[in-house]
C-alpha cells in the first residue's frame, strides 16, 4: 500500500480539490513539532489511518484521547503512532506532557462516500 503524506498545506489543498475528507484506506500524517500538531484539525473518512510522527529534535510527545482513555506512549523524535478510525465522530486529543502549552488536536471522522 502506498502511503501519502499530507502536511498542513497539502491537507487543505486536498480537501479543496476533492471537496471532502481524506478517503478511507489512506494514511494521513500529522507532525508533532513546535509543541503543536500539524495539522491540528483534520477531517477523514471512516477507515482512514492517521499517523502521528514526532518531528521534534529533542522533545517527546504523546497522543491521548481523554474521552476514550486511549492513546500512545511517549514518542521520541522520529517515532510514530497510528490509529485507524472505524466509527464516525469527533475525536479530540492532546499531549499529556504539554497540556499547559495547549498542545491539542481533533480528528473529525465522516462516513465514507
Amino acid at each position: 500500500m502506498r502511503h501519502r503524506r499530507l502536511t498542513l498545506g497539502s491537507a487543505v489543498l486536498a480537501t479543496l480539490l476533492t471537496g471532502g475528507a481524506a478517503q478511507a484506506g489512506e494514511v494521513v500524517e500529522v507532525e508533532m513539532r513546535d509543541y503543536g500538531y500539524h495539522p491540528a484539525e483534520l477531517e477523514v473518512e471512516v477507515g482512514t489511518t492517521v499517523r502521528w510522527v514526532n518531528a521534534e529534535t529533542r522533545t517527546s510527545h504523546d497522543i491521548h484521547f481523554p474521552e476514550e482513555a486511549l492513546g500512545s506512549q511517549r514518542l521520541f523524535p522520529e517515532e510514530s503512532f497510528e490509529r485507524t478510525f472505524e466509527e464516525p465522530g469527533t475525536y479530540p486529543y492532546h499531549c499529556r506532557p504539554h497540556e499547559k502549552r495547549d498542545m491539542a488536536g481533533v480528528i473529525r471522522v465522516v462516513p465514507a462516500e
